[in-house]
């Protein structure tokens, strides 16, 4: 199984770990590293694989690697890019392994056509159905334990909502989270500032001194214990909002410049979003893009009010 990057989309993969290890499957999964932090002590993972991105740079080192590999009968390629396609086509030509591979519509995705039936999730199921793996309703999971649990309990406050505020483009960030913040303390609920120490130093900022501010301090496999214990999520379109989905806390995701049709959406039983459809979006794939309006309106437009009434109606 092929996941290389990037973290919510690894994170997002997890979909078909639990229908094949049901099925009896011994998988291995591909993935850069740090990613594969997350897969740790998943017992659905027979071997974690977690290579440098630099080893993957030219077609000679991605020959090189898919020679060291073990022989398959299958490889999921669940990124479907050039570097899995040639770790495929060249395992196919050392001993011919079944290749399954999803369909990612990144053409329909780069021309802005939106599919409002489009979900990843059921996008990374569709190759199962050449196992007769069929009629799957799975969502991402991943696997945390106790230990990790006890361990973020100690420092963590009660009825909290973790909020991830960071994301790796402006035009997803939405600004007002420290708003946000006052507007959930004052009606009784504590706040968990989830993320990077990138996400930290984009920030400019000064949240109430009651705000618990865990970015860039605790490891990746914490964030994801401490989201665990949450009532909620609030998060950007980025990778925090799918750790939420993954450990079955509800998220509200709010968007910028992508849009919920690119597939990323959480599902009805992962929470909802706030979306507000202005002409100009999405103006951007992934959110590099920078506002041509200077504004920004897709995310001022959006009062911390508004947020917080979404998310009561969430929870």
């Amino acid at each position: 199984m092929i996941r290389f990057s990037s973290l919510g989309d690894v994170i997002l993969s997890s979909v078909v770990l639990d229908p094949l290890y049901e099925k009896g499957y011994n998988v291995d999964f591909l993935t850069f590293k740090p990613f594969s932090d997350v897969f740790e002590k998943d017992y659905r993972i027979k071997n974690l694989i977690s290579v440098d991105k630099s080893r993957l740079k030219s077609i000679s080192d991605i020959y090189s690697f898919a020679k060291s590999l073990d022989k398959y009968d299958y490889v999921l390629d669940l990124h479907s890019n050039l570097r899995s396609f040639l770790i495929g086509f060249f395992s196919k030509l050392r001993y011919n392994p079944k290749i399954l591979r999803y369909r990612k519509q990144s053409l329909k995705r780069r021309l802005r056509i939106l599919d409002p039936n489009f979900n990843v999730l059921k996008a990374y199921l569709e190759p199962l159905k050449k196992l007769g793996i069929e009629n799957l309703n799975n969502r991402p999971k991943l696997i945390i334990t106790n230990q990790e649990v006890e361990k973020v309990k100690t420092f963590l406050p009660q009825k909290f909502i973790s909020i991830g505020t960071g994301a790796r483009y402006k035009s997803k960030v939405y600004p007002y989270y420290k708003e946000l913040s006052e507007i959930l303390l004052e009606n009784g609920f504590n706040v968990v500032l989830v993320g990077s120490k990138e996400d930290l130093e984009m920030d400019k900022s000064i949240y109430p001194k009651e705000v618990l501010d865990l970015r860039g301090k605790i490891t990746l496999r914490e964030t994801i214990a401490v989201i665990s214990q949450g009532l909620a999520t609030i998060s950007n379109d980025s990778a925090i909002a799918h750790m939420s989905r993954a450990v079955g806390i509800k998220v509200l995701m709010i968007y910028g410049s992508t849009h919920p049709y690119f597939g990323f959406a959480p599902l009805k039983d992962e929470g909802d979003y706030i979306f507000k459809n202005l002409p100009c979006q999405p103006c951007s794939l992934h959110g590099q893009n920078s506002c041509k309006y200077k504004t920004f309106e897709c995310l001022t437009s959006i009062s911390p009010q508004e947020v917080y009434d979404k998310l009561k109606n969430l929870i």
